[in-house]
């Protein structure tokens, strides 16, 4: 019955995104297809999950409303208010960022990836100055994790290589614009899959590939509205290069997984489940990921119930503002704050708990309901705002808004550092890509007057 109801809410969902921005693509059919995906395969029980108590059940459904009336609040007012007033058309290639023909943003990609290629290495230095070799710093993977979580990687440049987040967004625009995907596209992924390797972590991967994708799909929404310019974009080009994206961040996420000595072996599984134990990308552990946070959500509400809950010791915002909290630390306002959660053991133990579990130690139920609502107000608020009046600074605040949607079956986004340091990067430089962009226009027309 639960699986059914999933799935009938989750459909809805998907065509009221359709039907209320007149995409397939948006943050409405988003939210339904992560959340409601990830709350299905726990339903599917591959594992021996426990039932989801009736609290969980309740915020995850007040949530989904929640962003649902946030959503609702924009497209309504909209509606009621906006007086039919026709804008100006004005074509993309008349964007200041356009207007050199894309020269500055082609240069602004490959600098920011060199960048961050040039940080991975240092760090794979470090590394190897540590451990002797890259087997046996690849033996030592374990050891380098949890090093790398407390941050005791002594002589590891720090942040630089967060510019790669900046370089991907660009790639994102500059992809949309070009029609196809070339070799630039995957540049800026190649120095953060190194430098997730370093880390051994994976969320970068991960943060990276939903980067790109929101960042190319709502930049095509805008230069398929164009009436002045056809963009075409290559279908057969697309599904290409999109396999070998994906092969490249699934076979880097597989390494990191082998090194990390993950195990495949859980108690009562499934006999489908058991047929993907061997399999190096479809393994019982890639389910687990997807699946398990509903039921860590489950577990943490649960504890809260019996009074042992972390909400006591949690300060205000701590997780939606972990960076801000980090920052302060280290100039001696309060103690540092951990970066990872309690775990919950559901089949076997992991801290995830949807963006809800974070939500909730940070405000309560208010705040949860609230900070719901305001997400999908946000979100859709930037969404018109950006292909209404064509701003570069509203778009990366809509992409990065859509990160939060991205993570929600798993953490609420905020909380890693490189979302706020690259969205700050892009916001900073955008202008000065602007005139960049001016300044090579100038230069060419200048050009052309003296022949």
């Amino acid at each position: 019955m639960s699986l059914l109801l999933v799935l009938v809410i989750s459909v809805l969902g998907i065509i009221s995104g359709k039907l209320i921005f007149r995409k397939w693509f948006n943050h409405l059919t988003l939210y339904c297809v992560i959340m409601g995906g990830t709350v299905f395969l726990y339903e599917l029980k591959l594992l021996p999950y426990p039932d989801l108590i009736p609290l969980a059940w309740f915020y995850i459904i007040s949530t989904f409303l929640s962003f649902l009336f946030g959503v609702l609040t924009i497209t309504s007012g909209r509606n009621m208010f906006r007086k039919e007033q026709p804008l100006a058309q004005k074509s993309v290639l008349n964007l200041s960022i356009f207007i050199d023909g894309g020269k500055s943003l082609k240069y602004s990609l490959i600098f920011f990836s060199v960048v961050t290629l040039l940080a991975a290495i240092q760090h794979w230095i470090v590394l190897i100055e540590m451990f002797g070799s890259i087997p046996a710093v690849l033996l030592n993977a374990a050891i380098i994790y949890s090093l790398s979580l407390h941050g005791e990687v002594e002589g590891v440049l720090p942040y630089i290589s967060y510019v790669g987040y900046v370089a991907i967004f660009f790639s994102g625009i500059y992809t949309a614009y070009k029609g196809k995907f070339t070799l630039l596209t995957f540049f800026p992924f190649i120095g953060v899959i190194i430098k997730e390797l370093a880390v051994v972590g994976r969320a970068g991967m991960l943060f990276a590939l939903l980067e790109f994708l929101f960042t190319f799909f709502l930049f095509r929404h805008l230069l398929n509205r164009d009436t002045l310019q056809r963009f075409k974009f290559s279908k057969v080009n697309g599904i290409i290069a999109a396999s070998i994206l994906a092969i490249l961040i699934i076979a880097a996420a597989s390494l990191i997984r082998i090194v990390r000595g993950s195990t495949e072996s859980f108690a009562a599984r499934s006999t489908e489940l058991s047929q993907f134990r061997d399999n190096i990308i479809l393994t019982p552990t890639v389910y687990l990921y997807l699946s398990s946070d509903p039921g860590v959500l489950s577990k943490y509400l649960q504890s809260e119930e019996k009074f042992d809950s972390e909400v006591q010791s949690t300060k205000f915002g701590q997780n939606t503002f972990l960076p801000v909290y980090s920052l302060l630390s280290k100039f001696g306002f309060g103690e540092r704050v951990p970066g990872y959660q309690r775990p919950y053991y559901i089949s076997a133990w992991t801290n995830t708990g949807t963006y809800i579990r974070e939500l909730h130690a940070d405000f309560g139920i208010v705040g949860t309901l609230l900070g719901a609502y305001l997400i999908g107000l946000s979100i859709t608020w930037f969404w018109f705002n950006f292909y209404e009046h064509k701003n570069i600074i509203v778009f990366a605040i809509l992409v990065y808004l859509n990160l939060i949607v991205g993570f929600s079956f798993l953490v609420m986004v905020t909380r890693l550092l490189y979302w706020f340091i690259s969205l700050l990067i892009i916001i900073l430089y955008i202008p000065i890509l602007e005139k960049i962009a001016s300044a090579i226009q100038g230069k060419s027309e200048f050009a052309r007057e003296k022949v």
